[in-house]
């Protein structure tokens, strides 16, 4: 009985699992404060620390093979400043992460000791359209927030070529009092600079695209959205 009482009296939390740096930024940023704001509390996984997240063009022109990891981290940390939101970040070794009993444990590890009611990761698909890393942690997380009791919502984030992997969402959150903070956070990946998915009118564009399918209403408003593929919500 105490036991339930304990889980009665739970503050509401929400836990997103991604891959590299900047994921989160780039996916749901807006909808983790959004979270924070209505008093869930919230934290980020990210699986690995992206020291390998360079262009051929970048490996030219700057003559470097790797980003420290300790970089990267250092700029998502910058990202999430302020916001009260706590980040977690393991040592898989970015590009090479695989779908293992290795990943398994080090991601159900910290789902079970955080307990949270909302599980938001990547969308994993199989044409190979997304990252690689992005579709071994999207199903490893989801594979643990189907087994962990307690996982109320598990949430899927819109890949980059949304269409190309067949992503349709179904579950629409309205940003637009986040979307400039979104942006701010965005603008801390130096190390990024010059990717076409970290610039406002790439983000204007798809808020743009998917206010069309909620109706004139939203277009006219200007409204900003980050969206999601909803696989499991439980009303209690």
């Amino acid at each position: 009985m105490k036991e339930v009482t304990n889980q009665m009296n739970k503050q509401p939390s929400v836990l997103a699992v991604m891959a590299h740096p900047d994921d989160a930024e780039l996916r749901c940023f807006g909808t983790l404060l959004k979270y924070k704001e209505i008093g869930y509390e919230c934290k980020l996984l990210v699986v690995s620390g992206g020291e390998n997240g360079i262009s051929l063009q970048d490996k030219l022109e700057y003559n470097i093979d790797y980003i420290p990891k300790t970089e990267r981290e250092h700029e998502t940390r910058s990202a999430f400043e302020n916001t009260g939101i706590e980040i977690d970040i393991l040592q898989f070794d970015d590009g090479n992460i695989r779908l293992d009993k290795s990943l398994i444990a080090a991601i159900e590890k910290v789902i079970r000791d955080f307990a949270p009611d909302v599980v938001i990761t990547h969308c994993p698909e199989d044409l190979g359209v997304d990252h690689q890393d992005h579709s071994a942690v999207g199903k490893a997380a989801i594979n643990i927030a189907s087994r962990v009791e307690g996982v109320k919502k598990i949430l899927l984030c819109e890949p980059l070529l949304t269409l190309r992997a067949g992503f349709i969402p179904n579950y629409f959150v309205d940003i637009t009092k986040y979307f400039n903070r979104k942006m701010e956070a965005l603008s801390h990946h130096k190390t990024q600079h010059g990717r076409y998915y970290l610039e406002e009118h790439y983000h204007v564009a798809k808020s743009v695209f998917y206010s069309l399918s909620l109706g004139a209403k939203p277009v006219e408003e200007g409204l900003k959205h980050e969206v999601f593929n909803a696989i499991f919500t439980l009303e209690t």
